[in-house]
């Protein structure tokens, strides 16, 4: 407009817009200096660390295809059914985790049964780094916040159960990310000096009659009005508040776990939590939070929607775990409550009593360190540690209820997975304190806290490094690998694949599939007669084969499956249990091979048109391809069909 208007020549203005570029790329190259200065070895121990990340939890996700969790199939038919508009499908449940991967699914048209498989690693990734924020918010030093949680990823010293659940895209894991946000949020409103969000104006025009000139001149005489303020404690409390939302949408567990934090903190905070101006704050702030989560799923329920099964079940556990005194036999016998301690740590968390003794150690050293915080006048930073102590003895003794006689509110295994990650919180804190009490200049500070790091990895990797673990997957690599490849190549016609209950889910946002359950498949012709008809109205047929059946259970284990079918299991009994039973260890074998040798049998009726599509060491898959106005009956004899009826006979 100005070259237009005659203000200004071209040129003048051409040479204005590069003296312009010029400062402003030239501002943004020394602000990159400076900041790669300061922080450049940070963001490279972080870039190691999420490298390091992504390949001791990813590489699982490259080498096995199947689900991590058998629970996994229920969480891809409630987020099917949320695109069917069908939300608490089976009752009224946290629904964060299925909110955002529905999301992603939905933006990105990413399949359902892909992001379960591989969003574990995202999320894994993210728990970590929370650590590393906690730590690096909380910590005096700078390095010292790396030291537990390089140690958490690589040592080989804690027992796998601790970190086994990352490898499964699961509610409890990704709600985990958020409890170390409540802690830091109510940690920083707390080490606030001023909590109020609101500063006095005077009226219009009122003033008092100070003398003109004054110091006092112009001062408010009797304020009325109030001007919002944004503060620091307020940012604080609104984070605190969203933080305690999202655990409790994602997960009931981690708001248990973030409230025992909570309570902790109120502990080493107590010389300013009870004071009612923060005191009033922070408990709204919290019950905001939980009201926020609970808004949903409360609503849904008072229109007739009944609780999911495992909320059932937690309360049940309660109930059950009161019992439990019954059999706390160690502390009856006469052992010490930390010999208690030792043992459960050893049982659930560490493979050897050393490194459960330096547990124990680290938490003393924490509690003793924010003592003396208190006495030598660096009382926030020593509640921090009091806190931290605090928290990780509770859980430790929570890890141990079963013989002490405590009420149980989660599975005592799980107690283990919240104190195997709460372990590198109190590992770099123990080192921070150590060296803030030795170092207070920053540089030097930094300087030897690097150090520590540098020797902690040394010993790490003289004591043993931990490799990736393969877990034992829910599903074989054959069968994803079948299944991507049915749902490619059968974009137009319809097709059915006949298997154990996993794919069943896995297909539901596809039009064209269908699925055929194999236990009721294998029962339909157990009585075998002229008029027995199995037909399946679609012009493709698959089905799922295991030869080595898989291990299907309801934990995770490392433990591979070996048994391959055979006539011996073909001679026994189909299982008449309900739901998945049919495919749970013995039973799973027993209904693999009757279709293993189903399979055989029919390949020899009709060997042009029963067709192997895939065959691996462990997986077989057939396709049958027929006339929809000429369909076959799958319905034949065996061998082995009417056998669980002769042996009762």
């Amino acid at each position: 407009m100005l070259v237009l208007g005659g203000e200004t020549g071209r040129k003048t203005l051409l040479l204005r817009m590069r003296k312009r570029r010029r400062r402003f790329f030239g501002a943004i190259g020394k602000k990159s200096r400076e900041w790669s200065k300061r922080y450049g070895l940070e963001m490279l121990l972080i870039s190691g660390l999420t490298v390091l990340l992504v390949y001791m939890y990813g590489s699982n996700a490259v080498n096995v295809y199947g689900y991590g969790a058998s629970d996994i199939a229920v969480h891809n038919y409630w987020i099917n059914e949320m695109g069917h508009n069908n939300i608490f499908a089976d009752g009224v449940y946290p629904f964060g985790m299925h909110c955002l991967l529905y999301y992603l699914h939905g933006l990105f048209g990413i399949h359902t049964n892909v992001l379960l498989r591989l969003f574990y690693v995202v999320q894994t990734v993210m728990a970590h780094m929370m650590l590393l924020v906690f730590l690096r918010n909380v910590c005096k030093s700078r390095y010292a916040p790396y030291i537990g949680v390089i140690i958490y990823i690589v040592s080989n010293r804690l027992y796998y159960y601790t970190y086994i659940r990352y490898h499964a895209t699961l509610p409890q894991e990704m709600g985990m990310i958020f409890i170390l946000p409540v802690a830091y949020f109510a940690i920083a409103f707390l080490q606030e000096k001023n909590p109020v969000f609101k500063r006095a104006l005077p009226d219009e025009g009122e003033t008092a009659d100070y003398p003109a000139g004054g110091p006092d001149a112009g001062k408010a005489k009797n304020p009325k009005r109030w001007e919002e303020t944004v503060t620091a404690a307020g940012i604080y409390l609104t984070m605190f508040a969203v933080s305690v939302s999202l655990t409790l949408a994602i997960h009931f567990y981690n708001t248990f776990i973030a409230g025992l934090f909570c309570i902790a903190i109120g502990g080493g905070f107590c010389f300013r939590v009870f004071r009612w101006q923060y005191l009033k704050r922070i408990v709204v702030a919290g019950i905001g939070g939980l009201f926020m989560a609970i808004l949903p799923m409360g609503i849904a329920f008072l229109f007739g929607t009944p609780l999911q099964e495992s909320l059932n079940w937690g309360m049940t556990q309660w109930e059950a775990s009161t019992s439990s005194h019954t059999q706390a036999g160690a502390a009856e016998e006469g052992l010490s409550a930390l010999e208690t301690i030792l043992d459960r740590l050893e049982y659930y968390v560490v493979y050897d009593m050393k490194t459960g003794q330096v547990i124990l150690v680290s938490i003393g050293i924490l509690l003793g360190m924010g003592l003396l915080g208190y006495l030598f006048r660096k009382a926030e930073y020593g509640a921090v540690l009091v806190s931290v102590g605090a928290y990780m003895a509770v859980m430790a003794v929570l890890q141990a209820s079963l013989e002490f006689g405590i009420v149980q509110i989660l599975d005592v295994s799980r107690y283990s997975v919240y104190l195997g990650y709460g372990i590198p919180v109190a590992w770099g804190l123990c080192v921070d304190s150590l060296l803030y009490v030795l170092f207070r200049k920053a540089k030097l500070l930094n300087f030897c806290s690097f150090a520590v790091l540098t020797a902690a990895c040394v010993m790490t990797a003289k004591e043993g490094l931990r490799s990736p673990l393969f877990i034992n997957a829910y599903e074989t690599n054959g069968s994803v690998i079948c299944l991507n490849n049915i749902i490619r190549e059968n974009k137009e016609e319809a097709w059915t694949i006949c298997s154990a209950n996993d794919e069943r889910q896995m297909i539901g946002d596809y039009k064209q599939g269908y699925h055929y359950e194999l236990i009721k498949f294998l029962r339909n012709m157990r009585s075998l007669d002229e008029d027995t008809s199995i037909k399946i109205p679609t012009s493709t047929v698959y089905f799922f084969v295991e030869k080595i059946p898989v291990l299907y259970r309801d934990y995770m284990t490392l433990e591979k499956p070996d048994r391959e079918v055979s006539q011996e299991g073909a001679r026994k009994p189909l299982s008449d249990k309900p739901g998945i039973l049919p495919y749970l260890e013995e039973d799973r074998w027993i209904t693999m091979s009757h279709m293993y040798y189903w399979a055989q049998a029919f390949k020899e009726l009709y060997p042009n048109e029963m067709e192997v599509y895939y065959e691996s060491d462990d997986f077989v898959c057939y396709r049958v391809r027929q006339n929809e106005y000429s369909l076959y009956n799958f319905a034949i004899d065996y061998g082995y069909n009417g056998y669980d009826k002769m042996k009762k006979d």
